[in-house]
């Protein structure tokens, strides 16, 4: 019986697919911009694509897959596979998991990606040996993962974790999801990018102006960093302000689920890195009880890119050896 797994790992911003084989390796990659403005039909074939080009580059045939395992953005149907609807992309009520399936003819689940992040890194990340784990990705928008006496938490409803859309500013700014003053709407890359356009637009000056020509445009985490490096005040005063709202977010869920730890990862977790996690903790901090918190360890994801795909991947595994 073949033992490797393909891994796809749906973003906002981009789609990566790898090969797991027997040993957890990841024996082949492939990645493409997601371009997520497009129709949903577009956005499945990029999906495909990758996944084919993974397989290609591991070396393996399509018939020695064992299973898939695919994660997106948004709520999920766990059972039926299908995406309910996502903020950043335009599949709603789309049957991922089963077009996916009809794809390679091979047994696939899905998963929310920041769950099979946060599952990545509990089974081989930074959260290894932990039972009750809050993961929070920062990125193009904002996503959650719990992890609840070792075990990925779903909720009754299967759409649980998403923390993104809790509100910490009522009244705050539209959210994707339409809501107003969501967390994601106020401390992902998105909301900064936002944020730092309708400032100059309102005559404040920025080194980061010229790369925002097009409403379309969105600041990349690296072209955020090198602009915060290199003094530029407006950019340093909004990305300041976004980990504070993520730590207020973050603390208040500390005070709700007690974790051990604090997985947090994203693009703009990693482009900022400690400096942004130190600012984002003490705001964590001072809005949780003293119980709730002290013990509590944040720590950065180690895994990366991968750690979608590897959580995918793993959850694949895992349905597959149940099922057996």
């Amino acid at each position: 019986m073949s033992t490797h797994i393909l891994g796809i790992d749906l973003g906002g911003t981009k789609v990566m697919a790898a090969v797991m084989d027997g040993e957890g390796n990841l024996t082949g990659r492939a990645r493409a911009k997601t371009r997520g403005w497009r129709d949903d039909e577009e956005v499945f074939r990029t999906i495909m694509q990758i996944g084919h080009q993974a397989i290609e580059d591991a070396g393996v045939e399509i018939d020695h897959l064992a299973a898939v395992g695919i994660c997106a953005p948004g709520p999920i149907d766990f059972e039926t596979g299908y995406i309910i609807e996502t903020a950043n992309l335009k599949f709603k009520n789309f049957p991922l998991g089963p077009r996916t399936a009809d794809e390679f003819g091979r047994p696939t689940i899905i998963e929310n990606d920041v769950n099979a992040g946060v599952y990545g890194e509990f089974k081989s990340g930074a959260a290894r040996g932990a039972r009750n784990v809050l993961g929070v990705f920062i990125g193009t928008g904002i996503g959650g993962g719990l992890i609840i006496n070792g075990a990925l938490y779903r909720g009754s409803s299967t759409g649980a974790g998403e923390v993104g859309h809790i509100i910490v500013r009522a009244g705050g700014p539209r959210c994707g999801c339409g809501n107003r003053g969501c967390l994601e709407a106020v401390a992902s890359r998105t909301a900064i990018t936002r944020e730092i356009r309708k400032a100059i637009k309102h005559g404040r000056r920025s080194s980061v102006a010229k790369l925002l020509k097009k409403e379309t445009d969105l600041l990349s985490g690296k072209d955020l960093k090198a602009a915060y490096d290199s003094g530029d005040e407006l950019v340093k005063k909004i990305v300041n302000r976004a980990a504070k709202s993520a730590g207020i977010g973050i603390g208040s869920l500390l005070n709700v689920l007690g974790p051990e730890i604090v997985v947090l990862g994203g693009g703009v977790v990693e482009a900022f890195g400690d400096e942004f996690i130190a600012r984002l903790e003490r705001s964590a901090r001072d809005i949780a009880f003293d119980i709730n918190s002290k013990d509590a360890k944040f720590v950065r994801a180690e895994l990366g890119d991968d750690a979608g795909v590897i959580g995918a991947a793993t959850l694949a595994r895992e349905a597959l050896t149940q099922s057996l």
